[in-house]
């Protein structure tokens, strides 16, 4: 009997042994965590790059699509500085002023309408078609070093280089 006994323990022990061995593994893995849209970092900008902002602008000329160049007679007679407080100070011909501007993501731009003075400029003055392009800005870009600013629906850039001082 007591080797009946003993079977017996031995048979259930070897049988809860390999039930133990062979069991799946039930415990569950945590899950990942759900993915989430991650914010895209700005564009690194280079310390040779030009901003808008720390210098004076002289018009060069404007392309509007479809039309004839227009070019100012004396380039430094037309200029716009981007101040830091979202102003823009302004030279057109012989009248100076001023505007707000806002420049947001994705290098898009405008410009409110200027308050300037009401100097009567000599004829062939192109400083209210200069104001008028200004009020139709909605971008800017950097070629070469010289600031381009695309104006609305695709009518045109208008190309300025940096004043030298």
């Amino acid at each position: 009997m007591e080797r009946t006994l003993l079977n017996r323990v031995a048979v259930a022990l070897v049988v809860f042994l390999v039930g133990a061995c062979s069991a799946n593994e039930t415990t569950t893995k945590p899950s990942l965590p759900p993915v989430t849209p991650i914010m895209v970092p700005p564009t690194m900008t280079s310390a040779n790059e030009p901003t808008l902002g720390g210098r004076v602008w002289a018009w060069q000329s404007t392309q509007p699509a479809g039309s004839e160049r227009i070019v100012p007679d004396a380039p430094e007679r037309y200029t716009i500085e981007f101040l830091p407080d979202g102003r823009v100070q302004l030279r057109a011909d012989c009248n100076r002023g001023s505007a707000g501007y806002a420049a947001g993501a994705n290098r898009s731009l405008s410009i409110t309408a200027a308050a300037t003075t009401k100097m009567g400029c000599p004829s062939g003055s192109k400083g209210t078609e200069f104001l008028r392009q200004l009020t139709e800005v909605n971008g800017y870009d950097f070629v070469n070093g010289n600031l381009v600013l695309t104006l609305k629906s695709n009518a045109g850039a208008m190309r300025f280089t940096p004043v030298t001082k």
